[in-house]
């Protein structure tokens, strides 16, 4: 079983393993694609405070079960799954208060636990979804950031039709645009960096698309856009929002952000706008519906896998001098 392995920041290797049976409420995956995600990049810089090295990294997997553990009843051999990175342990008060992503023992596929820079990865049966037949493993891969998406507009109850500003045009920002266009938000406006992804941005409906924040800044939607969604993880993009929220307007902080750095804001505008500020942490209960919400075709995946490699060649993404791609994956045969 051949694995590519994180052992420290900025160091990648190849491994091969011996396959080994799953538990007896265990699941062996044959991994059929990986998403490789902002957090790998984070990873492998160093920057992510939670990865335990060394670490196979992949938490965006889907595959075909290979093996199964004896007590495991739902799932047979060849079935077709994506999987939920998030393993909690079901025991802890936040778990048994409906607060499973903050479980106190969480272990996080790609992240503390072997992940799917890998042939094969054996999972806990809870954390297994069947996917259509019809659904394509590269699809079904994006399951995980997509429920991370569904997750944000549980916790902030988004509503129908209103006027928003996504801040960033990678595949979070442009997976957002698709759905609020869906939801009949009009208009939405774009700021986005690359000119590529703004040709995207285009594609799936944006209103009104802008290279940087200062064109924004002088545009009309500051002061009356009642969502604002922030996805690029820039504390100096985040601190503008403020301005560019609507009176009783909701801002989401959707990005991993740097750790213990502080961004000023103009508290009295949180005040007399009746902003509310949001925060989004992984995906509970919401795979399902990100796999249903996928393949209802109101996301167009396709568009965005546009850069897909083998196994063999995974740890050249990192060290590529120039990112030209939205989301790449490692596909499997």
């Amino acid at each position: 079983m051949k694995s590519c392995v994180l052992e420290s920041p900025g160091k990648l290797k190849f491994a091969d393993n011996s396959i080994e049976d799953p538990p007896d409420d265990g699941i062996l995956v044959k991994t059929m694609a990986c998403g490789i995600c902002g957090t790998d990049f984070h990873a492998y810089k160093g920057e992510h405070k939670a990865i335990e090295y060394p670490i196979v990294l992949g938490h965006e997997v889907s595959g075909i079960v290979y093996k199964t553990g004896k007590n495991i009843k739902n799932f047979k051999k060849n079935d077709r799954v994506a999987i939920n990175p998030n393993i909690t342990c079901g025991y802890c008060e936040n778990c048994k208060s409906g607060n499973e992503n903050f479980c106190e023992n969480m272990r996080s596929v790609g992240i503390n636990y072997p992940g799917g820079y890998s042939e094969y990865v054996t999972v806990p049966e809870k954390v297994v979804y069947k996917i259509p037949d019809e659904m394509s493993f590269e699809a079904a891969a994006l399951a995980e950031p997509v429920s991370c998406i569904v997750h944000a507009f549980e916790t902030a109850n988004i509503p129908l039709g209103g006027s928003a500003v996504i801040l960033g045009t990678g595949f979070i920002g442009l997976t957002f645009l698709q759905i609020l266009k869906g939801m009949g938000y009009y208009p939405v406006y774009v700021m986005g960096r690359n000119k590529f992804r703004n040709e995207l941005a285009k594609k799936y409906g944006a209103d009104k698309i802008f290279e940087n924040m200062d064109g924004l800044m002088q545009s009309s939607i500051v002061n009356n856009a009642s969502l604002v969604i922030e996805t690029t993880g820039s504390n100096d993009i985040l601190k503008k929002t403020p301005d560019v929220v609507s009176p009783s307007g909701k801002i989401f902080a959707f990005a991993v952000y740097p750790p213990y750095e502080n961004v000023e804001m103009d508290a009295n505008k949180i005040y007399s706008k009746e902003i509310s500020i949001f925060g989004d942490f992984i995906n509970p209960y919401t795979m399902r519906k990100a796999i249903n919400l996928i393949q209802s075709g109101l996301i167009d995946v396709n568009g965005m896998e546009d850069l897909k490699v083998d196994l063999d060649n995974a740890d050249k993404i990192f060290t590529a001098q120039t990112k030209k791609f939205i989301k790449p994956l490692i596909v499997f045969k």
